[in-house]
């Protein structure tokens, strides 16, 4: 076998762990691991981010691996990643095999909520004593995650990807909506629709033969395993008490520019950059209650008449004004 730099055979692993490695790389790749021992990896946090104890593990894995026979292909022993839980400050990690996906629990103190942005910007809202799990990245086809307890979605519209809750025997299914959920260890279950269409069907009720479609201002409610599914009209009390503590609510009236930049960059987690003097005096009336982060800054943009450039989570405003 050619001597071959170390450099290349990362750039190679890297293309490899990718998914963009090439036929005659991948060869290439084998043969190489086939001929370096590697120790055992150290799996411990060392005062690390969970980046960078991805990075840790990748380059130990990137120097040795151990020698593999035939009958096993040397993919199974390299395509390792980190599946990383993180509660409490404790990290949990375990190797996967097979094109791995990272995956994610976060849970919630009683008495908070907490705000989670998933990887399709998905805006989740977990209520007290309550935790979700969901991947680094979706699948090709659907959106996928689990809820335990009680959380408030806002779904990024994607009708080509339905987004799926999992919530002890029910079934959540939408297209992009927002709806509130909660359920408890008894059995009871509690689905509030603010805005879009929500179906929400059983694994084990037999009192439900098929799904049901909730509409906007409508609750789907069981209150035990037993009980008889039912839709009722959401009252206003209860409306109000789903969105509180969150940031969902975004109807401004008359409302300064500076107070709407501040809503938008804690709800989003970006930073917006402007000429603040041109904005002084504006003063904004518009409901963007339940819209994405572009179509908020369409219309707030609109409004004073200015325009935007977005850079990863840099947002800049320029143009337009107040007199």
């Amino acid at each position: 076998m050619p001597d071959i730099q170390p450099h290349y055979i990362k750039k190679i692993t890297q293309k490899f762990m990718q998914g963009t490695i090439s036929g005659a790389e991948a060869e290439l790749l084998e043969q190489w691991y086939a001929q370096h021992p590697q120790p055992k990896p150290e799996w411990f946090l060392n005062n690390e981010s969970r980046e960078e104890l991805k990075h840790r593990l990748y380059n130990n894995i990137s120097k040795e691996i151990k020698p593999v026979k035939k009958l096993y292909p040397v993919w199974a022993k390299i395509a390792a990643a980190v599946l990383i839980v993180a509660t409490a400050g404790i990290a949990v990690v375990k190797l996967q095999q097979a094109d791995p996906i990272e995956q994610y629990t976060v849970s919630n103190a009683p008495g908070h909520v907490r705000k989670v942005m998933l990887p399709d910007h998905s805006l989740v809202w977990l209520k007290g004593n309550s935790s979700l799990d969901y991947p680094e990245q979706f699948s090709d086809s659907t959106r996928n995650v689990t809820l335990h307890g009680e959380a408030l979605f806002e779904v990024s519209k994607d009708r080509r990807h339905p987004f799926i809750i999992s919530t002890g025997n029910y079934v959540t299914r939408v297209l992009g909506t927002s709806f509130n959920i909660s359920s408890n260890n008894t059995g009871a279950f509690k689905l509030t629709v603010l805005t879009g269409k929500v179906q929400v069907s059983s694994t084990v009720n037999k009192a439900m033969q098929k799904p049901v479609l909730v509409m906007p201002g409508k609750e789907f409610e069981m209150l035990s395993m037993v009980a008889l599914p039912r839709v009722v009209v959401s009252t206003l009390d209860h409306k109000d008490a789903v969105v509180s503590g969150t940031q969902y609510p975004m109807n401004f009236e008359e409302t300064g520019f500076d107070e709407i930049k501040r809503r938008i960059e804690e709800k989003f987690d970006v930073t917006i950059n402007t000429v603040a003097a041109s904005y002084q005096q504006c003063r904004v009336s518009a409901n963007v209650t339940d819209q994405s982060l572009q179509n908020t800054l369409k219309v707030i943009c609109a409004a004073i008449g200015a325009e935007y450039t977005v850079n990863k989570n840099i947002i800049t405003i320029t143009g337009g004004g107040c007199n």
